[in-house]
């Protein structure tokens, strides 16, 4: 019955809609251009007439909470089956499945077995969330995609109850906003990828409804539990702070305003204060600091010297929140924060003040401290959900508004479903369009940090000590000592990540504390003048995890400087740009004089200038330098080939064979190169 009972009210609708458009050349719109009698607002019925009876109410939670489970395990099925292997499109998942493992093993909050204790998890309720499913299952994926979907579950149920209180329980406006926030492509993205971030979205959603319906326990708790799950959760404090006041202050003239009483507000203070105080303690008791390592390291690494202020609010949140269907939302949301400003002007409370300062606080905080949002936009994800909400307000008052001056219900509604429309049917793309995305970044995680972890288990001794910048997976899979030359779980290398002479610094620190392996991805550290035990790309992708045996005597790892230069000459190789490659190599070598790999970009600078002298002049050196570049034997080859000159190529490739005998291309050019010397001596012969 209730099934009938929607299905006529869509037909009814529809019929409504087709009877107006059909008669639409008959129809003169009246228009007022000027409306003063404000009491008249009410009467133009621009809301929904529909009050769903309880078993329809009851198939729309189901929907709520049944949708984001299937929509974000469509993405992990897609990446099992292109793949072949479960993974995460980031490392960061299995720093907290490490400290996780080790708290549920051995009841320590630690990075190895019960050592290395220290406060290296941004958000320690996640993790120990986590290490309670570790006595449910040992397999740190299901668990981690379980409690993903689940929090996006509970997000999507929490974001509808939020929707039912802003919308005074219009619920098709709030079905609407519901399912826009469940297509979103980057929630469904995140459910999938081990974080704590669904989690936390239903927290601070959670922590907005109970404090719209002014339930000063509920709402208490959330509040504390939101700087457990992530500290910059201090934006949200301070727009629930901002809002309240702006609450108190109106309601002298705003009757319809809701305040808490002041028991209320003395409960709330001290369950926060309590909770938040447990925070603290936690903290300062592992690492001695009142904030978890990885706040001073991030803002250590990513300062504004990193990545300047003007590029994050370019790039990081201005082309973020304005891709794809987000180009729709956002003229709801423009048009919210236009009447958000002349509410202010008319000293009115507007409805969205919790929400648009939570979003500009949680921006400037991070323009201000960490100009960096991280790979995918992760740290403005908690935004998505009240960025949706309020521009779903912006463009229902916007309709209204056109309503009001029309006084036409129908013409408005239909303004605002074809609005909404539009952002369903570009949702549908971004989806289908980030699904890809998904399993691409997964399989690299999976072929770089999973791989090179899975092979220091494997090749490996127990008391062997790794250092790496990346140390998820490396930490999880390895089952090494770690020691983290970013900072996250080696507090002590932090204060000096920034200076000009840190690789200096952190090679003597490898040396005091045992390491005997290095595990980098070359845009981080580059290894000079030395083979890599296992590597997990070839040379010419920068991101390439390669394994080096530490030898603290003859390991070389170049400045941080000269490898950021490498790289921009590797990118100038592909871009055909010979002199300014030379440029900056020039300026590598008065750094790193015996760098081999500089000299093997210079002599392609000069192969892209046909000089052939310079060329072979400089691979030699690079050759000279590193007894071991395959690289360069190979390529010096392919050049007296070029040249036929097949006494010298064979002497390369005999080089290369021996560094890299199976090497499908190398043995073919040893055929070739033989039959030409062999040709050439017959014909010498006759």
């Amino acid at each position: 019955m209730f099934i009938n009972k929607i299905i006529n009210f869509i037909k009814i609708e529809f019929t409504a809609v087709n009877n107006y458009f059909r008669n639409m050349k008959r129809i003169k719109i009246p228009i007022k251009k000027k409306r003063t009698n404000r009491e008249d607002y009410s009467k133009y019925n621009f809301e929904s007439h529909f009050k769903p009876k309880k078993q329809v109410r009851i198939l729309f939670y189901s929907l709520v909470i049944l949708l984001p489970f299937v929509f974000s395990l469509i993405y992990i099925r897609y990446a099992f089956k292109v793949n072949g292997v479960l993974s995460f499109p980031l490392d960061d998942p299995w720093i907290h499945l490490t400290f996780a493992k080790n708290l549920a093993h051995y009841f320590s909050f630690s990075f190895f077995k019960n050592e290395m204790v220290t406060a290296g998890s941004t958000s320690p309720l996640y993790t120990l969330i986590l290490s309670l499913m570790f006595f449910i299952s040992d397999n740190e994926m299901y668990i981690s995609y379980i409690l993903g979907l689940l929090f996006f579950a509970g997000s999507s149920l929490a974001f509808y109850k939020l929707c039912n209180v802003e919308f005074d329980k219009e619920i098709i406006f709030a079905l609407i906003c519901t399912g826009i926030f469940i297509f979103d492509k980057w929630m469904n993205f995140i459910a999938g990828s081990g974080m704590e971030t669904t989690m936390y979205i239903m927290i601070l959603i959670l922590c907005a409804y109970f404090y719209r319906k002014r339930s000063p326990v509920p709402f208490a708790v959330m509040l504390g539990l939101i700087i457990w799950t992530r500290p910059d959760g201090v934006a949200f404090i301070f727009a629930v702070i901002v809002d309240y006041l702006l609450v108190l202050y109106y309601s002298k003239d705003q009757i319809n305003l809701i305040l808490f009483s002041g028991n209320d507000l003395k409960k709330i203070f001290f369950i926060f204060a309590g909770i938040v105080g447990l925070y603290l303690l936690m903290n300062y008791a592992l690492s001695g600091s009142l904030l978890p390592n990885t706040y001073n390291a991030k803002l250590t690494y990513y300062s504004p010297e990193f990545r300047s202020r003007y590029e994050f609010l370019k790039y990081e949140v201005w082309e973020y929140f304005k891709y794809g269907s987000y180009y729709v939302v956002m003229i709801g949301f423009i048009a919210a924060l236009l009447k958000f400003i002349f509410d202010i002007y008319k000293k009115t409370y507007n409805q969205n003040t919790l929400y648009i300062v939570f979003i500009f606080a949680l921006i400037f905080i991070y323009w201000l401290k960490l100009p960096y949002a991280h790979r995918f936009g992760r740290y403005m994800m908690p935004l998505i959900p009240f960025f949706i909400l309020v521009a779903t307000i912006g463009f229902r008052d916007l309709a209204k508004i056109i309503n009001k001056y029309t006084d036409n219900a129908l013409f408005s509604k239909s303004l605002f479903y074809i609005w909404a429309g539009i952002i369903f049917f570009m949702s549908v793309k971004n989806y289908d369009d980030t699904k890809d995305l998904y399993a691409s970044q997964c399989k690299y995680i999976y072929d770089r940090q999973v791989m090179a972890a899975k092979w220091l288990k494997a090749n490996t001794n127990e008391n062997d000590i790794i250092a790496t910048h990346d140390v998820g997976a490396i930490g999880y899979y390895s089952d090494r000592k770690i020691v983290d030359v970013a900072g996250l779980v080696t507090p002590e290398l932090i204060s000096k990540i920034n200076d000009v002479n840190y690789v200096d610094y952190m090679t003597k620190y490898l040396k005091d504390n045992g390491v005997t392996y290095l595990a980098f991805l070359r845009e981080w550290y580059r290894v000079s003048n030395q083979t890599p035990v296992f590597t997990t790309g070839n040379s010419l992708p920068p991101e390439v995890m390669d394994i080096y045996k530490f030898d603290p005597e003859n390991t070389h790892i170049l400045s941080r400087e000269a490898n950021g230069l490498l790289m921009n000459a590797q990118t100038l190789v592909a871009q055909k740009a010979p002199q300014q490659i030379l440029y900056i190599l020039n300026r590598v070598m008065d750094l790193e004089p015996n760098s081999s790999y500089a000299y093997f970009l210079k002599a392609y600078a000069y192969k892209l200038m046909t000089d052939d002298i310079n060329y072979e002049k400089n691979m030699i050196r690079a050759a000279e330098l590193y007894p071991d570049f395959r690289d360069a034997y190979y390529d010096l080859a392919v050049f007296y080939i070029e040249k036929k000159r097949w006494e010298e190529a064979k002497v390369q490739l005999d080089k290369a064979h021996e560094l890299d005998p199976n090497n499908p291309n190398i043995n073919a050019y040893i055929k070739g190169v033989n039959e030409a010397i062999s040709a050439e001596q017959n014909a010498v012969t006759k």
